[in-house]
């Protein structure tokens, strides 16, 4: 039952909108669905090694020595205001093209997801009802298939902004899109480097 209820949850996370699904989506929409599969395969990747790391306890770590989440999440953070700098070039022309994105779509899905070192703490929440004196057995079972799961979500994503009618449909709000996209992704590393700033203004 924890089992299944782990899995229903983390689907319902997944639906949550974030920098994922904006990169996931930007790469379905202007390189086509292979390279959204593509960085959907690198969200699903950094997501599982999340999932490992907080079943080995390194929410408990990142308490004790903070600084390591810091040092994270910053790098992350700066590669995100990476994106924006380059989402934000490509809505100036206005026009649908490849993105161009010196990193491949694999690392730059990885890396987004490994930007948010908080992902550990929503999955050492989601853990915690989970006995794994009992159930070690199926661990392994359950960290691939939340890496299945993860993947056939961002892969559906990928697929469906790669269709023709929202291709059509991005082609005519692409500046608004994009400059959006933009946006929540500098906020977003803003708001990761305003909170380890204050960390260390405290």
């Amino acid at each position: 039952m924890v089992f299944f209820s782990i899995l229903i949850v983390h689907f319902f996370g997944l639906l949550l909108p974030g920098p994922d699904f904006l990169l996931v989506s930007s790469y379905a929409l202007k390189n086509g669905v292979k390279s959204a599969l593509k960085a959907s395969l690198g969200v699903s990747v950094a997501m599982s090694i999340w999932i490992i790391l907080s079943v080995l306890g390194l929410s408990v770590i990142f308490h004790q020595f903070p600084f390591l989440q810091i040092i994270l999440s910053s790098c992350g953070a700066f590669y995100l205001l990476y994106l924006a700098f380059i989402i934000y070039k490509n809505a100036k022309n206005g026009k649908l093209k490849m993105q161009k994105i010196s990193i491949s779509p694999f690392f730059s899905g990885f890396l987004t997801n490994l930007s948010n070192p908080k992902v550990i703490f929503y999955f050492a929440s989601v853990f915690a009802t989970f006995n794994f004196d009992a159930m070690q057995s199926v661990l392994l079972v359950m960290v691939v298939i939340l890496f299945l799961e993860t993947f056939v979500y961002f892969s559906l994503i990928g697929i469906l902004f790669s269709n023709t009618f929202i291709i059509k449909f991005y082609e005519k709000k692409i500046k608004l899109i994009d400059y959006l996209s933009a946006f929540i992704f500098l906020i977003f590393a803003l708001y990761v480097l305003l909170s380890n700033l204050y960390y260390f203004a405290k």
